[in-house]
């Protein structure tokens, strides 16, 4: 990635500068002769600024910032990540052009997540993965309408994928069983029988916040002994698909962020709607795609030490420059 320093932008950051640039984010690129980096997440939060797309969009050409991407082979996360220096517009356009927006229950998962947090009251768990179930039927059967005979895949390949919506249901269901049967919310249900949560963890103070949090976990807890590794996401669970794969280091970043948030440290607000949620998951995926950068610049003080205690625990030599209303504060590991 050459000598330039890669300063990978929050879309806060932009945001402040969209509003007056009260930390006078373009003259410290300027001065320091930084490299602006933004990633496909930012795109999406974009266009998620309905009306004010091209405005950012200007934004990051003025800064002349570059386009991450991360490289995947066989849909698969390597670890490495590739910088463009393209015209942002051009990437837009490619960007709406082939966005797959996710549909409304995640295939499932975005919404048995947003009800563990107490969201979507009004469905039970078995709906959800009922509902869950029928997208990935229609994202598979528009996926196999395109396969043809020359693309290598026999009557029984075909079967066997067309299968996989109502065998996952049938497992999820079980599963939906003894969630429906809790009176609380997951999330409830762990502070009530740990005496963990927001309050408590909020307490700890870096550094070695993964640890520290681990050590009240494994303490309010009886059973077996928990891995840290596992238990943060770091190291797969064992009936993990791709098990033998190791995890590249920005999958190990949002790995220990999404347990850091679940468990109440400077949990993100509004987890249990759609639009919190979504919010918390880019603040993740930026925490993770800013690990391939030098700095991290932020001014939300949850993404800042949550991802600040990912970094820490896995050796990240991203530093993050956190902007506060009166002050910068460097909160790098």
């Amino acid at each position: 990635m050459g000598e330039e320093i890669l300063a990978y932008l929050d879309h806060n950051i932009l945001d402040s500068i969209r509003k007056g640039d009260p930390h006078k984010i373009k003259e410290l690129v300027r001065e320091l002769k930084l490299t602006p980096i933004y990633s496909y997440e930012n795109l999406k939060e974009i266009k998620r600024s309905i009306g004010s797309e091209d405005i950012f969009l200007n934004l990051l050409k003025q800064l002349k910032a570059k386009f991450i991407e991360p490289i995947l082979e066989s849909n698969l996360l390597t670890g490495s990540a590739k910088i463009q220096d393209v015209d942002i517009f051009d990437v837009w356009k490619w960007f709406i052009e082939n966005e797959d927006p996710m549909p409304e229950y995640g295939y499932g998962l975005t919404s048995m997540l947003e009800k563990f947090y107490g969201g979507r009251s009004d469905e039970s768990f078995s709906d959800i993965f009922v509902k869950g179930s029928e997208e990935l039927k229609v994202l598979l059967n528009d996926a196999l309408k395109n396969i043809t005979v020359q693309d290598s895949i026999t009557e029984e390949m075909r079967a066997a994928i067309e299968s996989l919506p109502d065998l996952l249901n049938e497992q999820y269901q079980q599963i939906s069983r003894e969630l429906d049967g809790q009176e609380q919310s997951p999330v409830k249900a762990f502070e009530a029988a740990t005496g963990l949560g927001a309050l408590v963890l909020k307490n700890i103070e870096p550094p070695n916040v993964v640890e520290k949090v681990f050590e009240k976990v494994q303490k309010s807890m009886e059973g077996p002994e928990l891995d840290i590794d596992i238990f943060f996401g770091v190291k797969p669970q064992p009936s993990e698909a791709n098990g033998d794969r190791e995890k590249t280091l920005s999958e190990k970043v949002n790995g220990i962020y999404h347990q850091l948030n679940f468990l109440g440290y400077y949990r993100d607000t509004g987890m249990k709607t759609p639009r919190g949620f979504v919010r918390s998951s880019s603040d993740m995926t930026h925490a993770g795609v800013a690990s391939f950068c030098h700095l991290l610049l932020c001014r939300d003080e949850g993404l800042v030490v949550k991802a600040a205690a990912a970094y820490e625990y896995l050796g990240v030599k991203t530093k993050i420059v956190h902007f506060q209303a009166s002050k910068k504060i460097n909160k790098g590991t």
